[in-house]
């Protein structure tokens, strides 16, 4: 469905989606974010396999996203809706929601028919395959609709701080698991091994709250990652991933807070389908 320049569409949860404590995992919501951005672009007739044909290429280098703890099931639906928010010279702004319907009594009291799962924007880039370089956004000009309506304070940049220690150090090498169909390690294959750093006892009492991935370098099959983890003052979480060179290929930034009450499990299975 596309209104006044946003597009909708409607997924249904599948139980590799589903966190043991109900929840959309985040590499759920980033798949999904961006299946919705390639069925916009596709009816903008500007989707990768439209481009390619000018040797174009789509590339994602920034997403922030606020999580709520929303519970979610196994083949329940949810929605989501994303629109072109900004559009420069050289990047184009997605902003999105994900949201599913409001299951609860105050919620149908209030008129409310959906419940927030996450928010957020996202950064895209076209790379110029021959050239290896970016280009403009003019050919995209009359094709997007853009809807100045934001779901971060602003689309600035955020500058992550420079740890001056580390409190865990892990390798991954990657495996064809982890590539996409550019035959390069996929985007959300970063933010799970950066995930995997987190100690057990945040795990154990917290959840996702936020996150901000800058996406920087390219690596492919066999390449090994090293993901450093730094516990920020202010509480947070830097996860940075290097090259066997040190390049940093990504970093992420994560934010946690306190787990909610888990729903009892007969809440789960008595549900209606």
């Amino acid at each position: 469905m596309n209104t006044e320049g946003k597009y909708r569409h409607t997924y249904t949860a599948t139980a590799s989606d589903i966190t043991p404590l109900y929840r959309l995992t985040p590499n759920a919501m980033l798949m999904y974010f961006q299946d919705s951005f390639a069925r916009l672009m596709t009816i903008h007739h500007v989707a990768a396999f439209d481009i390619v044909k000018q040797h174009r290429m789509w590339v994602i280098t920034e997403v922030q996203m606020d999580i709520r703890p929303t519970v979610t099931y196994w083949s329940e639906d949810f929605t989501v809706e994303i629109w072109v928010s900004e559009l420069t010279s050289l990047r184009i702004y997605c902003d999105f929601r994900i949201v599913r319907k409001d299951r609860s009594t105050s919620g149908r009291l209030q008129g409310k028919n959906e419940q927030l799962i996450a928010s957020g924007t996202s950064q895209w880039n076209i790379l110029n395959l021959d050239t290896k370089r970016l280009e403009t956004t003019d050919f995209l000009a009359d094709k997007l609709t853009v809807v100045p309506e934001l779901m971060t304070a602003s689309h600035k940049k955020v500058r992550f701080p420079k740890p001056q220690s580390f409190d865990m150090l892990m390798e991954h090498r990657a495996t064809r698991l982890d590539l996409d169909f550019n035959f390069h390690v996929s985007n959300r294959s970063y933010v799970t091994i950066a995930l995997l750093t987190m100690p057990d006892e945040v795990l154990a009492s917290q959840t996702l709250a936020s996150v901000i991935v800058h996406w920087l370098h390219e690596t492919y099959l066999d390449e090994t990652l090293t993901c450093h983890m730094s516990h920020i003052d202010d509480g947070s979480y830097l996860h940075t991933l290097t090259n066997a060179e040190g390049i940093v290929v990504c970093e992420l930034m994560s934010r946690w807070q306190q787990q909610p009450e888990i729903p009892e499990v007969s809440e789960v299975l008595n549900r209606h389908l």
